[in-house]
Formats: structure tokens, sequence, C-alpha cells
């Protein structure tokens, strides 16, 4: 039986490339390699229609795929490939000059049909007459990443079949990313070549979900299809990179002890030792480390994008119950399940949630900015003095922005003026176990039982479990009655959205490097159901504002 490569792994300037096969039809263009005894030569495709542009342009060209692309790089001029929808098109030799002056050792022409069929310009690697996609390799050094995932058609995906980088970090994945040039954002795809990794317990077409349990990879095969919100991105344009590292089906665990399967992501703050929180821990992690990774999506069920994205000094935002579809997500509770994302800005953030939550309504809208900053006097203040300092110069720039004051609201106060009659527990009391009745029994019925029964049937021993999970197996579960009460006891499917901002740090000493390091200081914003992209909006209008934004050298100093 003949073989086929699955991998070859390139090294050009100080970055390594994988060499991603393109279509057949596109693939072989026979084009003669210019010295058979490279492995592979790395290329720059550039397509010219009508009026061979000068050198000025041309250098225009090239410090324009530089600005925008990371995989593009100078090494890639060596052998330059001119692209042409003009059968009788040739190449003079003042042509030929101009492209050796920018560096190119060797030029070709290939006439490649129709414009339709023709391939994006930018980098590319030509063997033995074959055309591929120069990716660009990266070494998760956040330990973000339970697995690299690379195209395998149109809709399905691969693991990634190459490593690099190790000598340098000789135990962590590596990641690749294809050229940004490759995509054109267009009405259709807005968002293409957007670069984004998704949490795993989100399905993937092609590829298993984990769930950070490796009993439960195990028992099940690849999936068939991809979420539903993951074909909404792709259709969109958004690029998959990867499938990142979630606490245990989502649950709640602390690095390293509950993270038994596998270990926990990296964050990248303070002293490099503080918790990435969860349960989308890779999801942050990735996105608070790596520059080369535009987004990601995680899940909140009871703070799971909250906290990481507090915890890592980025934005998150838990939506709407509803507002993005659930389909193809490992459960918890269909009544605490949502999916969302993270970003490093507040305009990126602004945009994956047009994307996953928008319509052509929401598109383009401009919103007014909210005419009520409630404070809630049962948070404020916080105990920790210089915390306390950063939060508070922050709600006063929110006040400025608004042009309004704060109206300071008591929770406590309020709930004894509007609880249920007959009910004399405080709120925090009376909801104490909310979450535990109206989402425990269904983790329990939905996915563990079944779960634990198919794998001990098939393997004919249990499922090993991490620790917190465990624990809840072993009887923490919600009784049929308990979540009866729990519903028809003041229960609301209305869930509060509440995207969580980066607006400073705080000095602490860390027991790690006996040095004072910085700590992310976060603050929420809540809003009404169903108002997820104004939320967002707001958000990104916030942070342009020049007054209310925190530069990196306030962060140092103290705020007026």
């Amino acid at each position: 039986m003949a073989g086929r490569v699955v991998s070859t792994v390139i090294r050009v300037g100080d970055a390594s490339y994988y060499m991603h096969p393109l279509t057949p039809s596109n693939s072989q263009l026979d084009i003669p390699t210019f010295d058979r005894d490279m492995v592979a030569e790395a290329c720059t495709i550039l397509t010219i229609d009508g009026q061979f542009p000068n050198a000025s342009e041309l250098q225009a060209t090239l410090d324009d795929f530089s600005t925008k692309d990371d995989v593009w790089s100078r090494d890639f001029i060596g052998t330059m490939i001119v692209q042409t929808t003009e059968i009788d098109r040739k190449l003079t030799g003042n042509d030929k000059d101009m492209l050796r002056s920018l560096g190119a050792s060797d030029v070709r022409l290939f006439y490649n049909g129709a414009a339709e069929a023709q391939l994006p310009q930018g980098p590319y690697f030509l063997h033995y007459g074959q055309l591929y996609q120069a990716y660009r390799l990266y070494p998760d050094t956040a330990d973000a990443f339970i697995v690299a995932t690379v195209p395998d058609d149109s809709d399905s995906f691969r693991s990634l079949d190459a490593s690099a980088y190790g000598e340098q970090y000789p135990s962590v994945l590596t990641v690749a990313v294809p050229s940004r040039l490759y995509y054109a954002k267009s009405k259709a795809k807005p968002y293409a070549g957007l670069r984004i990794a998704i949490k795993d317990i989100i399905d993937l077409k092609g590829l298993k979900t984990g769930a950070s349990s490796r009993a439960y990879t195990d028992l099940y095969p690849a999936k068939e299809e991809s979420a539903e919100t993951v074909k909404r991105l792709i259709n969109l344009g958004f690029v998959i990179v990867g499938k990142l590292k979630t606490t245990q089906f989502a649950d709640s665990e602390w690095p390293t002890s509950d993270w038994v399967d596998y270990h926990g992501p990296w964050n990248p703050h303070g002293d490099g030792y503080l918790t990435p929180s969860g349960s989308s821990a890779g999801s942050a992690s990735a996105v608070s480390t790596y520059t080369w990774l535009d987004l990601s999506l995680g899940t909140d069920t009871l703070g799971s994008i909250r906290s990481p994205s507090a915890a890592q000094g980025i934005f998150g935002m838990r939506p709407t119950l509803g507002a993005a579809n659930t389909t193809g997500v490992v459960p918890y509770s269909s009544n605490w399940d949502t999916v969302g994302g993270f970003a490093r800005t507040a305009t990126e953030f602004k945009s994956l949630a047009q994307a996953l939550y928008g319509s052509a309504e929401t598109e383009g809208r401009i919103y007014e900015k909210p005419t009520k900053l409630i404070y809630l006097t049962d948070y404020w203040p916080v105990h920790h003095e210089e915390s306390q300092r950063v939060m508070e110069s922050f709600v006063m720039r929110v006040e400025s922005f608004l042009g309004t004051n704060r109206t300071n609201i008591n929770l406590a106060d309020t709930w004894k003026g509007t609880r249920p009659v007959g009910t004399d527990e405080s709120i925090s009391k009376y909801f104490h176990h909310a979450f535990d009745w109206s989402a425990n029994r269904d983790q329990w019925t939905g996915l563990l039982k079944p779960f634990i029964t198919e794998y001990t049937e098939k393997m004919g021993k249990p499922p090993i479990l991490n620790p917190q999970v465990r624990f809840k197996v072993q009887g923490l579960y919600t009784d049929r009655n308990s979540r009866a009460e729990g519903r028809g006891d003041g229960y609301s499917s209305s869930i509060i959205v509440l995207p969580w901002t980066n607006v400073g740090t705080t000095p602490y000493i860390s027991k790690f490097t006996q040095k004072t390091e910085q700590l992310p200081a976060a603050v929420g914003f809540i809003a009404a159901k169903g108002s997820d992209v104004m939320l967002a909006d707001f958000v990104s209008k916030l942070f342009e504002d020049p007054y209310t934004v925190i530069k990196p050298e306030q962060e140092q100093a103290p705020l007026s």
C-alpha cells in the first residue's frame, strides 16, 4: 500500500512553517522547482493583470503584506511567481529586473484561468511543481490548547500532524496559523481570516470532543458535525486553528490539584503562577498570551467566561440565555449554559459579539449611552485598599463618560421590601441553592449518568474522574423534589449579561518570586436581558474614550 505525506515542516529564516496542501485543482500547476535538491521553495505569489506595476508600487504591495501578516516575511521573496489571467502575458526583462531589485532571485509566470480561480496573493511553498499554503507554526507555551487543527476539507478538520520548537519547548503543542493574506473580507464573510480557537466542550467536525476527560475522549468517536455556533462563525469567515483546554465537563476546578487528566493552562499575568480560573481556562489563556490568535470561544454556566476573563485581564461576556445556539456543546444545564467568547480589546470583543449574537438589524446600529449607572453598595467598596483605588478611579471615569452620577442601591435592603410574602430569609440565603436545584440534576441526568453507564458497560470499569466531578457523582446531586421547589419558588429564566473589563492592575507580593507583581483588576457591567450587542457596543465606546482608557503607564502610577 502506498503511503501519503501527511506533514512537512519547513524552516524559513527564524520561523517554522507547515506546508498545507491546496485542493487538487489548485495545487498541480506544473511549475518546475528551481532547485531539485531543496525540500521546498518558499515563494510569493503576486497577481498582475494589465499594466505591470513599477518598483515603488511593488514595494508598497510587499510592505502591505508585512504589515498585515505574521506568516509572510521577506524570506519568501527569493522566488516570485507572477499569476495572471492573461493567456498571452509575457514577462519582459524590465519586469524581471524590477522584481529582482526587490530581492527575487527567481521569477516565474503562470496562467491560472479566470479571476475567480486565482490563488490569493501571499506566501506559499513550491515542491516538485505543486503549491502548498504556508502555515506558520507557534509553540503553545501557555499550555492552552488540547489539539491544534487544520482544515481537512471545506467544513471538516483534522489534528495538526506537525511539530516544531521541540528543543526549546519539548513538552508543548505546536499550533499552525494560515496567512492572513489568503482571506478577503466581503459582505458574505465580514470576518474572513480572523483566527479563533474553541473550547473543547464544543464540537468540531472531524475531531473528538474531550471535555478534559481521557475516558470521555476514548468512549466517543470524532464528531460528524460542528456545533451550530461554530458553523455560524465559519460561514462568516472565521478560521478555526484549534481546540482549547477546559476544566473537566466545564465544572469548577483549581490547578493543579484538580486537573488530573490534563495539566491546566498558564495565566501569563503576575508572576506567571496565578490561577487561569475556569472553566474556559484555555480560551482565556490563549487570548491573553498569544497575539497571533485573535479571539477564542468558550462557554459560561456559572462564571466560566466571566471568571477567566477577569483573572487574565481580557474581555469576556456571559450573554443572555439562548443568545447563541448551544447545539453541539457538551451540556451542563439548559437552564444556564451559554456560548460566548474572549478578546484582548473592547473593539475586537464588539466584533465577536456581533458575529455571535447580532443580526442585520444590529449591524452598524448606533446605540445611545445608558443613562443610569447603578452602584451596588453590597459589594462596594472592596476591602483591598489598592484594588478599591483602581476600581473607584474607573467608576469615576465611567460617570464622566456617561455624563451622570452613580445611583447607589443596596440589594439586601431592596430585597427586604420586595421579597415574596411569607419569606423572612435574606437574599443570599434565599438564593443559596438556586444553582444546585436548577442545574445539578441536569448535569447528572443529561451528561454524567449516561456517560458513566456507557463507559462502564463498554470498558468493564467505571471512568476515572477528576476530584470535583467525582465528589459530585458520589452524592452531591439534586433530587426531583428539591428541583421542583427551586423552580416553583422564585426561579426565573432571565439571566443577566455580565462582561468583565480589564481596568488596570493592583500590586501583590508573589510567594514564588518574593517580589511585587501586578494582578489584573476587573469591573463588571450588567445590562438587561437581550442587550448583548448593545452592551458590547457600550464597552467598546467606553474604552475608545481617551479619558476612560487606562494606559499602561497609568496602571503603574496612582490614578486620580
